[in-house]
């Protein structure tokens, strides 16, 4: 038979299921935020681009303005107001130990509007970040504390909802607390995937990664392949698989995950509740590679030595799994959600014997260094400097890199470091050597990234001498440019002489072609004015509030770069 190593890894979790989660989280003591039915378009713990989803994406019937409630009486104890992330929005905290978070909104109530504009005309800035004293800002429950709406990173209205653990800021699972959703549905596999973890295993003969699709529905799956699957050597298995709830069309992510091989379990996961300081390891939880190249995720059900996360309940072996042997073996995945719904697929796997196979010894034409996940690492080759502290990686790496000539859009050659497909946990360093460079270009010169040679992202950058350096959380191709070109201001509903009495607000598009917006003062007759800033759009919009009075005005805008570039826009205009 088939051997796995007996080396048991257990991480110690929270064992939820649908009978037994009410029992530990209060089912009665929060309301829902909304006063509609709760349709879910995002569920907690999905799979998200660098992170876990830390709530509930609660569609809002596809438009802006409906009223949000405080769940529980509690007081407010933070409010933010940001053009990216949660956009506008409003953290409550509770008597019962957790904190309930409100994002995306459109507006806030009148009593915290009111208390954020003043912070805002205070700072003369949009983005604000405020903590009320304790019970200073009582909420009961019920009350109306503001209106959902698009903001920050949204991609369509809808509000999302979180509950966290007050002393820890953890989330956890919303659906815990006995929030009506009906969910009667199973999870959905699409695909399962074989990964051969050393040189000296194979799949169908070959030492690279396949994946097989699965037919069925309604929970019940097997692969759609009519050969065996042969292996030999050293496996991590994978798995494509959402979970699926009543009347929408959404995909969700899996409470649980179970893997047995030959009716042992060797893999389990489930996330009720995590740090945000572990989600960007969720690049090593999924099959980062295929999800760069496709877009798709694999969910791996084996752990890389560099991943820290909790959500392991069961593992052997960390999950990889030995063939050395001529048998045939059981493989049974179970996906569950938080209500008990299940989906299987079973599917059997044959040892099969091979004879070695010669590796060819050219790796390629780029210099090669190895890099262990353990420690921390300097390389330095041509003009180029990188350094990678300990914990950025999740696995060992041969690090591949190789210099280019520079394009039109550089003033310095592209250097490669090691490829996109490797994910980074946190931010290494990439140092640039330019010597010779005029100071008054020094001041506009950025380091930028690409991964295809023809598309750059601005990544920012300060000087040390002759040395461009900046932090970065990506692999890929890097070198510098300059950005001497100022922003562009488009006026939406203005114009020198426009009479704007029966207008409800002044409105510009505002874009930059590459180190991006850095800063954006309008002002009226010398006073600073208010402008949210839309920063998906591009858009910044002063709402009229009465504190521009009738009679000739002049409007002047300034728009900054990162680089210092700026614009000026002048009109005067009646109101």
């Amino acid at each position: 038979m088939g051997r796995i190593f007996l080396f048991l890894s257990f991480v110690i979790g929270l064992s939820l299921h649908s009978q037994d989660f009410r029992d530990k989280y209060p089912q009665d003591y929060f309301r829902s935020p909304l006063d509609i039915p709760l349709y879910l378009s995002g569920n907690f713990a999905e799979l998200r681009s660098n992170h876990f989803h830390a709530g509930l994406d609660i569609k809002t019937q596809g438009f802006e303005g409906q009223k949000i409630y405080a769940v529980a009486d509690g007081y407010i104890s933070r409010i933010k107001v940001s053009p990216y992330g949660y956009g506008k929005a409003i953290y409550v905290t509770h008597p019962n130990g957790y904190t309930s978070v409100y994002g995306h909104l459109q507006k806030y109530s009148d009593k915290i509007a009111e208390l954020v504009k003043e912070k805002q005309y205070e700072s003369e800035r949009f983005d604000v970040h405020i903590f009320p004293s304790p019970f200073s800002i009582p909420v009961k429950k019920g009350e109306i504390i503001a209106y959902s709406g698009n903001s920050g990173g949204s991609a369509g209205p809808h509000l999302h909802f979180e509950i966290r653990e007050t002393a820890s800021e953890h989330p956890v699972n919303p659906l815990f607390f006995g929030f009506d959703i009906k969910d009667d549905i199973p999870p959905q596999i699409y695909k399962i995937a074989i990964y051969p973890l050393d040189d000296e295993s194979y799949i169908n003969g070959a030492n690279k990664m396949k994946y097989f699709q699965a037919k069925g529905s309604y929970g019940k799956y097997k692969i759609d392949y009519p050969y065996p699957i042969l292996l030999q050597g050293t496996f991590g298995f994978g798995i494509m698989a959402v979970d699926r709830m009543n009347s929408t069309h959404n995909k969700y992510g899996l409470h649980n995950l179970q893997l047995y091989f030959d009716e042992e379990k060797v893999y389990e996961q489930e996330i009720n509740e995590f740090a945000f300081h572990e989600g960007r390891y969720i690049n090593s939880h999924v099959d980062y590679a295929f999800y760069a190249l496709k877009g798709l995720r694999f969910q791996k059900n084996f752990v890389d030595p560099g991943n820290r996360l909790r959500i392991y309940k069961s593992l052997v072996n960390e999950g990889k799994i030995v063939i050395n042997d001529e048998q045939e073996h059981t493989l049974k995945y179970i996906a569950s959600d938080l209500y008990g719904n299940e989906a299987t697929i079973e599917f059997t796997i044959e040892g099969k014997k091979y004879p070695a196979i010669p590796k060819s010894s050219d790796l390629s034409s780029a210099k090669i260094k190895f890099l262990a996940h353990d420690r921390s690492h300097s390389f330095i080759e041509d003009e180029v400097l990188v350094r990678i502290p300990k914990g950025l990686l999740y696995d060992d790496i041969y690090f591949e890199y190789r210099k280019e000539e520079g394009t039109d859009k550089t003033i310095s050659p592209i250097y490669w470091l090691h490829n996109r497909f490797t994910p980074l946990h946190s931010y290494m360093t990439v140092a640039i050597r330019k010597e010779g460079l005029p100071s008054e270009l020094k001041s506009k010169a950025l380091i930028v990234s690409t991964t295809n040679g023809r598309n750059w992202y601005a990544e920012g950058g300060s000087w040390k001498g002759d040395q461009l350096s900046v932090r970065t959380r990506s692999f890929g191709g890097y070198a510098i440019a300059i950005d001497s070109t100022a922003p562009s201001i488009t006026p939406v509903n203005i114009y020198p002489g426009a009479n704007m009495n029966k207008k409800w607000s002044i409105q510009f598009k505002i874009d930059d072609d590459l180190s991006g917006i850095g800063s954006y003062r309008a002002e009226v007759d010398g006073k600073w004015i208010l402008m949210d800033y839309d920063a998906k759009n591009r858009l910044i919009t002063h709402y009229f509030d009465g504190r521009i009075g009738s009679g000739e005005h002049e409007l002047v805008l300034k728009v900054k770069d990162e680089r210092g570039n700026l614009s000026t826009y002048t009109a005067k205009f009646r109101r």
